[in-house]
């Protein structure tokens, strides 16, 4: 069986075609770039996705027929969040709300009192990054939309749609809404009634590697997939990136330092007493949970400074440019202190109003040292996250991936910050091959999620990066330093 992959990134829309051993056959990417607003909006049009899915589709089936191979089933991974209103054809009635989007921080304000319950349910405090007060704000503030609503659906869910005609989700993105219960795996009612979100808007929730449709007529005569081959809900990207990486077993963390940070390690139960300082979110493996913490900015503050502080190799930030200078400074902690808050902060205190703070500059401080204090910055920050784990597991390694991990002497500035080993997979596709495993153990191909990761990554070649001891006991120093800067700024 030879498995679509679709990956839908923040930045990007991916297509990887699999065999059940884990060999790539094809693969496509189309680029696009959400619309950001000093007001804090950020909206991307859903023609972005539908025409990327159909772009990935074509593509993916002429490559097929070239090599005289047949796609057989299509599974889904992406962002989650993110909400798109449709009527009742499927058509997007406004551009995409999202889930960077600041828009409905009003509203969260409105649900801080309540915040106890929210997070007792839903497994997550209040936070924007969160998508059922995306959509409260839109039953709010767009009445028009409203006049025609038939469904509020993420980009998953949007997309799924194109291919099946059929609206289904998954655990994976139910949870990141505040609006299904974590314990039951359903919408909550008391919930939907909080935020003011009907329960006819919202897709049918599955368990992740569940068939959520199959591919129309209509779309398999625009596209060429075969009709009817079915289409799997494999869960949202962080999820998939842990299987992918290894990490569905307590102990072990996945790092994703993609658009913003995702620290991710596998539960088996919601515990007893959880932190509401962490999130607790459904895996991408049928019945079990994980523990997240988020960092809301990585390779999108890394790219602003890239654009706005380089000069730009033929309209690209010049990646090996910043490379060059931060191995210059190998073996040296920075100067500059840095507070990563570009958008806010999420865990561990919730905090919105958070901005960028650059400190201790010096007509010393050259620009490598700008740049290797932000990275520092970012990645102290997840170091603070990281401890927060240490409550539900003991976390001793970890598998890192995402852009900020595709340079050797940032992934040894991060394994000198977090004082642990980190793994750091030759082949990065983490998001997509946990999405293969999860539709093929979902599919039944194979047995159990150990057996498809054998067959899908045993070969896969790793690098180690181990800390450096010294390093990391100055960086404490420096996390300790960053943690009081932002006390006196924020009281918290």
């Amino acid at each position: 069986m030879n498995t679509l992959i679709v990956d839908i990134g923040t930045s990007s829309m991916r297509g990887i075609l699999f065999t059940e051993q884990g060999e790539r056959l094809a693969s496509c990417q189309v680029l696009y770039e959400p619309v950001k607003y000093p007001d804090g909006r950020i909206e991307q049009a859903p023609g972005d996705f539908s025409g990327a899915l159909r772009e990935i589709a074509s593509n993916t089936v002429d490559e097929a027929a070239k090599r005289n191979v047949s796609v057989d089933a299509v599974a889904v991974t992406a962002q989650r969040s993110s909400i798109i209103p449709v009527d009742r054809d499927g058509k997007p009635l406004m551009d995409t709300v999202m889930w960077q989007d600041r828009r409905n921080a009003g509203i969260c304000m409105e649900l801080e009192g309540k915040n106890d319950l929210i997070f007792e349910r839903s497994g997550a405090r209040i936070n924007t990054v969160f998508s059922g007060s995306r959509m409260a704000w839109i039953l709010r503030n767009c009445p028009k939309v409203c006049e025609r609503l038939f469904k509020l659906v993420n980009i998953p869910e949007f997309v799924m749609h194109e291919m099946t005609g059929e609206y289904k989700t998954d655990v994976t993105y139910a949870s990141r809404s505040h609006l299904m219960n974590l314990r039951t795996r359903q919408w909550d009612e008391e919930m939907l009634a909080l935020f003011g979100v009907p329960g006819e808007l919202l897709c049918e929730i599955l368990e992740p590697g569940s068939v959520c449709g199959r591919v129309t007529r209509a779309f398999s005569e625009e596209t060429g997939l075969p009709e009817g081959i079915p289409v799997i809900t494999a869960g949202g990207d962080q999820q998939c990136a842990a299987v992918g990486q290894g990490a569905y077993q307590e102990g072990t963390l996945s790092l994703v330092a993609g658009t913003g940070g995702f620290l991710v390690t596998a539960l088996d139960a919601v515990p007893e007493r959880p932190d509401p300082q962490l999130i607790f979110n459904c895996s991408s493996v049928k019945g079990r949970y994980m523990v997240e913490a988020n960092v809301l900015t990585c390779c999108s503050a890394f790219d602003w400074f890239g654009r706005n502080f380089y000069p730009l190799k033929e309209g690209k930030i010049d990646y090996g440019a910043i490379n060059g200078e931060l191995e210059e400074l190998e073996g040296k902690v920075s100067s500059v202190l840095v507070l990563p808050y570009f958008q806010g902060r999420s865990t561990p205190d919730w905090n919105p109003g958070a901005k960028a703070h650059f400190g201790d500059i010096s007509l010393a401080s050259g620009r490598g040292e700008l740049v290797k204090g932000l990275l520092e910055g970012i990645f102290l920050e997840i170091r603070n996250n990281i401890l927060l784990f240490g409550d539900y597991a003991g976390i001793c390694k970890a598998y890192i991936s995402g852009g900020l991990t595709n340079s050797k002497v940032i992934n040894q500035i991060q394994a000198d910050v977090y004082g642990i080993t980190l793994y750091h997979m030759e082949d990065s596709e983490s998001t997509a091959f946990g999405a293969l495993m999860a539709a093929l153990t979902g599919l039944g191909v194979y047995g159990t999620l150990d057996e498809a990761f054998s067959a899908v990554r045993g070969g896969s070649g790793m690098k180690c990066y181990e800390p450096q001891r010294e390093l990391f006991a100055e960086y404490e120093k420096k996390r300790e330093r960053m943690n009081e800067m932002y006390k006196k700024l924020y009281g918290i």
